[in-house]
């Protein structure tokens, strides 16, 4: 009975887990007054995964709307490359190199969990990833009348 109770218990643990998303904290809670760089960078970095995660969602659709997306993911990482470059003290073809991966990563992450909300309500661009998505585009606006 003992064993049975464990290995009850032992695969409800395991399980829960399998249904947790990986991003678990909304991009607007990462925004302050002083942010640092590398918060500014990461920052940039989540909006070019989930640009890009859109970006390919809307070619399936409408092409000119995948390319507006994918335009909006390339000058974030643009200018994420370009403070990573002067921060970390590399070339800028390095740090493209860096946060092009990153974006690859970031991208899987937010296909994942959009994938996991589509499962639970219907819809791809709910919760964090419909927030986040929300959030960088109003980003990249603010960012083009300023440094883009």
């Amino acid at each position: 009975m003992k064993k049975l109770l464990g290995i009850i218990f032992l695969s409800l643990f395991l399980n829960s887990s399998a249904y947790s998303l990986n991003i678990n904290q909304k991009l607007s809670d990462y925004m302050e007054p002083n942010m640092g760089v590398t918060s500014l960078i990461y920052v940039l970095n989540r909006c070019t995964g989930i640009l890009t995660y859109n970006s390919i969602m809307m070619f399936k659709e409408n092409a000119d709307v995948g390319l507006y997306y994918n335009q909006m993911s390339a000058d974030m990482m643009n200018l994420a490359s370009k403070f990573y470059a002067k921060h970390s003290n590399v070339s800028f073809d390095t740090a493209l190199d860096i946060n092009s991966k990153r974006m690859m990563q970031l991208e899987e992450y937010y296909r994942q969990d959009a994938n996991e909300m589509f499962l639970k309500n219907g819809r791809y661009l709910t919760g964090i990833v419909g927030d986040d998505l929300i959030f960088c585009e109003a980003l990249h606006d603010d960012l083009k009348k300023d440094l883009l």
